[in-house]
């Protein structure tokens, strides 16, 4: 269900650097550009290593990250509550890529299961009664990628410490893994240390995923036929580099005394993972930075 619009003289509250003109104030918490919540690092490792292929972004805002998806391949659908959001959002095709939807309105789910949710700066904005309004979307999904905040802010009134939201997800049937909340993690937080140039002179820094971002896995989905080519690492070996694996493809492959090697079953290319190119990451690169205000003006940032 939309939001429900309120007007200018209802509005009496300051949102400062917030967007949301028009919006309900549970509405509307997103920025120009939150470097905090964006790892292409991270989503790069969803892709080759988790093996996702389509996603859902609950709480998408103007879609920064959900452009990212969609740029790379994958199949991408992005929720946000925010009218103001849906009407500057980024998504090529606003139509079937977008849905605009209140949560506190009512629930909403998408028609047909997919590989992730993607959820960074959402679940503290909203309130446990309606939790059982988007946890429906969360079970459309086999992972659960779904970070919350340590701190107040706009409309902040679910702020709580990993172990809270780790049950209350378990509770809802959702499979916490610390091995692959910490790959997460851990990704981020090297991408924030090799100092990677992203916008406006400033370098990646998704302090929201290094912090609190949790993985769950979701086995009623994760187990069916359609997602049975996620965890797309290669299996075949090549050998070992500081104590750790060293994958390659399987198949045809030429080995160091120069002679050929046939005896591994290519894997089904329905099971690769998508391929990754420079060109779709400066696509991406290019639309978010168009986006923005010119530099000569004050960013609406964090």
């Amino acid at each position: 269900m939309p939001s429900v619009r309120i007007s200018a003289a209802e509005e009496t509250f300051d949102r400062k650097i917030y967007g949301g003109a028009g919006d309900k104030a549970h509405l509307g918490g997103f920025t120009e550009l939150d470097l905090m919540g964006i790892s292409p690092a991270v989503w790069t490792l969803m892709l080759q290593y988790f093996g996702v292929k389509s996603m859902l972004d609950v709480g998408c805002g103007k879609g920064v990250s959900t452009t990212w998806f969609a740029l790379h391949g994958v199949d991408a659908l992005c929720v946000e509550g925010s009218h103001d959001a849906v009407e500057i959002n980024l998504m090529p095709d606003k139509a079937k890529q977008v849905v605009e939807h209140d949560f506190s309105r009512g629930p909403w789910w998408p028609s047909k299961t997919v590989d992730a949710v993607w959820c960074v700066e959402f679940t503290e904005h909203v309130g446990r009664n309606f939790h059982a309004n988007y946890l429906p979307a969360f079970h459309q999904a086999a992972f659960i990628f779904v970070s919350h905040s340590h701190w107040g802010g706009w409309h902040h009134v679910e702020v709580h410490n990993d172990v809270w939201w780790k049950a209350k997800f378990q509770a809802h049937g959702f499979v916490y893994s610390e091995d692959l909340t910490q790959m997460v993690r851990e990704t981020a937080k090297k991408e924030k240390q090799d100092n990677i140039a992203a916008f406006r002179g400033q370098n990646y820094n998704a302090q929201h995923v290094w912090t609190t971002m949790q993985v769950f896995i979701n086995p009623a989905v994760a187990s069916l036929a359609q997602h049975a080519h996620l965890f797309a690492e290669d299996g075949c070996y090549e050998g070992r580099e500081n104590g750790q694996l060293v994958h390659k493809p399987c198949g045809e492959y030429v080995k160091r005394d120069g002679t050929k090697d046939s005896t591994h079953t290519a894997m089904d290319p329905n099971f690769l993972p998508l391929e990754i190119t420079p060109e779709q990451d400066e696509k991406w690169k290019k639309l978010i930075q168009t986006s923005l205000p010119p530099v000569d003006e004050p960013p609406n940032e964090i």
